[in-house]
């Protein structure tokens, strides 16, 4: 999802469970557990909520939270709230790479909620494609309607689906941070959850310090709708690339044409043979939708110097290593993804409101076109569609000191994202990072936003590492042999995956 997650798989031992698997709808007051891949002890907790916060009444369901404790003696009273991104990734499963951050630890609380309908926290978790994944399914369609109606008619047993928004999940923190103790607090939100962090500085903004927001979704943004055109510009960045690297430029001297001519190929019908996590061979017709989005989605990544390669290898008739990078790069993103949650989110807040001018207005002249926006309205037709605030578009104005972050080539939430969100803000700081992508600024990323955190303003901040160019690394290779470049099989399921954040 900032598609889709921050993508962390952790288990959670001192709550017996997976982070996937729910708590129970009692209350549990912080105690010692062991986090998996920790050192020292954490504090786990979980906390009842109503499901319906309006009426108070009804089910219950138990939220997971997590707390990592200040490392140092000089211990600051407000603590820092990650939420993740997605929507339908989970906070404790960004445990890992928060807890790494010794500049961030030091002197504060880290506070991992996992939001209603994700982790912990009743996941609304669906198996579009089967496990093993059925590969023809993931190469064909990004949302395929039948199994979505299948998980549907599943979770309504279990969950009143339109009761899954981003507001009502904002409201839940605030009621854990009541009862946790705390008064004001530290935001950091990651893709979705930079959208979450901006519902819950309007609706609880009294509590709030600073905010960070990493790879920015402005709350007025119809995410899926510019899919299409942030994958375009990506794309675009990465052919700019190519052509400045004299190497990549001799070798594929024609590469825009050669990328239009996969998809003309792709439209016409064809078979392409990949293998499995086992290595077995399987043949698949691959999608435009699908294989669109599987390219978008590796882009996520900071290391695409093989694309070019894979696509030229396409345009002359061998698909295999492109459309086995597009499964894989869909699987990777789908494993840490409760995808209830992700249609419960955006049937209600972002696909009602796109409408089919805008649609072909927004999305002419890319690569992806309207495709994903088609296919997911189709699923929200099998979903539910819970009602939302008046404002649920209003950019929110602040005076709290807000940094943001972006990467020049994030094909999902680009930098323009950013900036329009900054405006609103009169104390803000938007930093971009020119070779970045989504959520890929690494040691000097996490610098600023310790910087920040601790000076609680934008002012005098350093950002000066964040200009530091490091362009792709091109793979070229000579005919066939680049085939050792690219994956021979779609990976297992990650132990410990980071693969940036997501909208959804």
């Amino acid at each position: 999802m900032l598609v889709r997650g921050f993508i962390f798989l952790i288990a959670v031992a001192a709550l017996g469970a997976s982070s996937r698997t729910a708590v129970p709808a009692v209350e549990a007051k912080p105690h010692p557990c062991r986090v998996p891949g920790v050192p020292g002890q954490g504090l786990c907790a979980s906390y009842p909520v109503w499901e319906d916060r309006e009426r108070g009444a009804g089910r219950k369901i138990g939220l997971q939270i997590v707390i990592l404790p200040a490392l140092g003696g000089n211990h600051a009273p407000d603590p820092l709230f990650i939420l993740a991104g997605g929507p339908g990734a989970a906070a404790t499963e960004m445990i890992p790479g928060f807890s790494r951050n010794r500049a961030l630890r030091e002197r504060r609380d880290l506070v991992f909620v996992d939001q209603r309908g994700t982790g912990g926290s009743n996941p609304l978790d669906c198996d579009f494609y089967g496990d093993p994944p059925d590969l023809r399914t993931v190469a064909g369609v990004s949302f395929p309607v039948e199994a979505i109606r299948r998980c549907r008619e599943r979770l309504s047993a279990i969950a009143d689906l339109g009761l899954y928004t981003t507001a009502l999940g904002m409201d839940d923190v605030d009621e854990v941070r009541r009862w946790l103790g705390y008064g004001k607090i530290d935001l950091w939100g990651g893709s979705y959850g930079s959208m979450a962090a901006q519902v819950y500085l309007r609706r609880h903004g009294a509590s709030v310090r600073t905010v960070v927001l990493a790879g920015v979704a402005p709350v007025d943004e119809l995410i899926p709708l510019h899919h299409a055109r942030a994958g375009q510009r990506a794309m675009d960045l990465l052919f700019a690339a190519c052509r400045a690297d004299a190497p990549c430029r001799a070798a594929y001297p024609k590469l825009s044409d050669e990328f239009r001519a996969v998809f003309e190929s792709v439209r016409s019908g064809v078979e392409v043979a990949v293998h499995d996590a086992e290595g077995r061979a399987v043949r698949v017709r691959p999608g435009v939708s699908a294989l669109a989005e599987g390219i978008r989605h590796y882009l996520y990544g900071g290391n695409v110097g093989a694309l070019p390669g894979m696509i030229h290898r396409a345009a002359a008739g061998d698909l295999a290593p492109l459309v086995q990078t597009a499964i894989a790069a869909e699987l990777n993103l789908m494993r840490g993804i409760s995808l209830g949650m992700l249609l419960s989110v955006t049937c209600a807040e972002q696909i009602p409101y796109i409408d089919d001018a805008t649609l072909a207005r927004e999305t002419a002249n890319t690569f992806l076109g309207g495709l994903r926006v088609q296919e997911q309205r189709a699923a929200c037709r099998e979903w539910v569609q819970g009602a939302v605030p008046a404002d649920v578009h209003r950019l929110v104005q602040s005076n709290v000191p807000v940094l943001l972050i972006s990467g020049n080539r994030d094909p999902v939430t680009p930098p323009e994202f950013g900036e329009r969100v900054a405006k609103q803000l009169p104390n803000s700081l938007h930093v971009v990072f020119p070779e970045a992508s989504h959520g890929n600024w690494g040691a000097c990323g996490r610098q600023i936003e310790a910087q920040f955190i601790e000076r609680g303003a934008v002012q005098g901040l350093d950002v000066s590492c964040a200009a530091a160019r490091t362009p792709p690394r091109f793979v070229i290779e000579p005919g066939h042999a680049a085939q050792r470049r690219f994956p021979a099989a779609i990976p297992p399921p990650p132990a410990g995956l980071s693969a940036g954040g997501s909208a959804p």
